[in-house]
């Protein structure tokens, strides 16, 4: 799931939002209308602006210089944050919840009130791809499948808003029925301290268990037909231990070169191939992508990433505090006299969320990312491995007659062909090679990463007992924090 998406739902459902003293009167309903679609409007031009400045630079040209997808991955990235910053305005600033509720009449109507709360984001999204369109087109590589993936607009645009509502769907439905429920069911509990904690946690929990029917719904798939594909990749899920219910072809016209795993409970799990993927990339290589999404199964990555976002409530409830005590103090300390009312703090609570969210996410939940994926391309570079330390001749571990054991060594060409199949994803989805990702890291470094254990399996093991590590040091502080905000009463900040 995105992090700019998570980042949404906390900014939406983790913290209290200041609201007025009553319902908004229909004169002011139009304002707040008005600065809603003010922001939505910024997003679309800054969007537009780039997709078109971009593709015109490439049309100029002939070509995409590196310098200039440097640009455009950083304007992406601005633009993201954009988003999420127009968001926070409209809930802040413009009161957005209680215009939903009390302004359009829903009050807590199931899901639909929810869901209307965060339609300004996914609104902002939607104009964000718009506008990035011309830019996705001509920043595809010349001569290859890349130009035709991205030649329809509307396409484009519904595989972006599949994917999408495949992704958030089952955390608004769960949450939204939940809390809907359970504020008619059991009214003191939802007033307990522990109630946002274990309403996250059993959250969590169903989501785990449901997103792999929703992302079947919302995603056209079929199954991977019967041949020798199938047949590489099944031999290689027995030789793990891997379990799924089945392996998916995601259709996405050609448009994206990507693959996934969704569902932490075997008998509701399944792997998704793109398209695109299986038809530009070597059978090898396939089976090696498939190892990568194997290897986030065989290391926990699910569960963990589960348990760290119920974990940050307790930062979360600490943050909550500290910034609900800092903007009491703050109109005393730098913002001048007559600044100080409603509006202007909205404005500045909502930013100081904002960036301590962004914070936290990029100095803690990047890291482990980054080690969680290089974990899972050792584990994508051991699929294809033979075993022998000084191959090439290299023998096939997935051929469907091969018994070759699971526990083997990385060898140079199993780790040469997971390396190929990581840049010729890059390049087919029109990715700079040399740029950066704080969840997933570059790339070239990527790639340098898993040459370097080379004839190195001491490097291995290092490396392997670090993410161990790092695991159990962020898994203890998140504990410790939520511990000591349930102690303290600071998880009621959350809502």
């Amino acid at each position: 799931m995105p992090v700019s998406l998570l980042i949404a739902l906390f900014l939406a459902y983790g913290f209290e939002i200041p609201s007025g003293p009553g319902p908004i009167p229909r004169t002011d309903l139009i304002a707040r209308l008005g600065e809603a679609t003010g922001g939505l409007a910024l997003v679309a031009v800054l969007a537009f602006g780039l997709g078109r400045f971009v593709a015109a630079r490439v049309s100029r040209r002939g070509y995409a210089t590196s310098a200039l997808r440097r640009r455009y991955s950083w304007g992406v990235r601005a633009i993201e944050i954009l988003t999420l910053a127009v968001y926070a305005g409209i809930l802040y600033e413009a009161d957005w919840p209680i215009v939903v509720r009390s302004g359009f009449g829903l009050g807590d109507a199931i899901l639909i009130d929810d869901l209307l709360i965060l339609l300004p984001f996914f609104v902002a999204q939607l104009l964000g791809w718009w506008g990035l369109y011309n830019a996705e087109r001509a920043l595809r590589p010349a001569g290859s499948h890349g130009s035709a993936r991205v030649a329809n607009r509307g396409r484009f645009l519904t595989l972006k808003i599949r994917q999408s509502l495949g992704l958030v769907l089952p955390g608004v439905l769960v949450f939204s029925l939940s809390q809907d429920l359970a504020r008619r069911q059991w009214p003191g509990w939802t007033d307990s301290g522990w109630a946002p904690m274990v309403g996250m946690a059993v959250m969590g929990l169903l989501v785990l268990v449901l997103s792999p029917l929703f992302v079947r719904l919302a995603w056209p798939t079929h199954p991977l037909p019967p041949g020798p594909l199938r047949d590489r990749l099944e031999h290689l899920g027995r030789r793990f231990g891997f379990r799924c219910t089945n392996i998916l072809v995601w259709d996405t016209g050609n448009v994206l070169v990507n693959a996934g795993v969704t569902g932490a409970l075997p008998w509701f799990r399944y792997v998704l191939l793109t398209d695109a993927l299986i038809e530009s990339l070597s059978p090898h290589e396939v089976a090696a992508v498939f190892g990568h999404e194997i290897g986030h199964i065989a290391h926990r990555h699910l569960f963990y990433l589960g348990f760290f976002f119920v974990g940050s409530l307790g930062v979360m409830a600490l943050l909550g505090g500290v910034i609900n005590t800092y903007m009491v103090a703050v109109p005393s300390l730098w913002i001048p006299a007559g600044w100080t009312g409603s509006t202007v703090m909205s404005i500045v609570q909502g930013v100081v969320v904002l960036l301590s969210l962004g914070l936290y996410f990029l100095l803690v939940f990047g890291p482990v990312s980054r080690r969680f994926e290089r974990q899972a391309d050792v584990f994508g570079c051991r699929t294809v491995s033979c075993g022998r330390g000084d191959c090439p001749p290299h023998a096939d571990p997935d051929c469907p007659a091969a018994e070759t054991p699971a526990t083997v060594p990385l060898c140079p060409v199993g780790i040469r062909i997971f390396a190929n199949a990581l840049a010729n994803v890059a390049t087919l989805n029109g990715m700079e090679h040399g740029a950066r990702s704080w969840r997933h890291g570059s790339i070239r470094r990527r790639i340098a990463f898993l040459v370097s254990l080379e004839g190195s399996p001491e490097a291995e093991r290092r490396f392997q007992f670090g993410v161990v590590r790092l695991r159990v040091g962020v898994a203890l502080l998140l504990i410790a924090a939520l511990a000591y905000a349930v102690a303290t009463g600071q998880i009621e900040h959350l809502r």
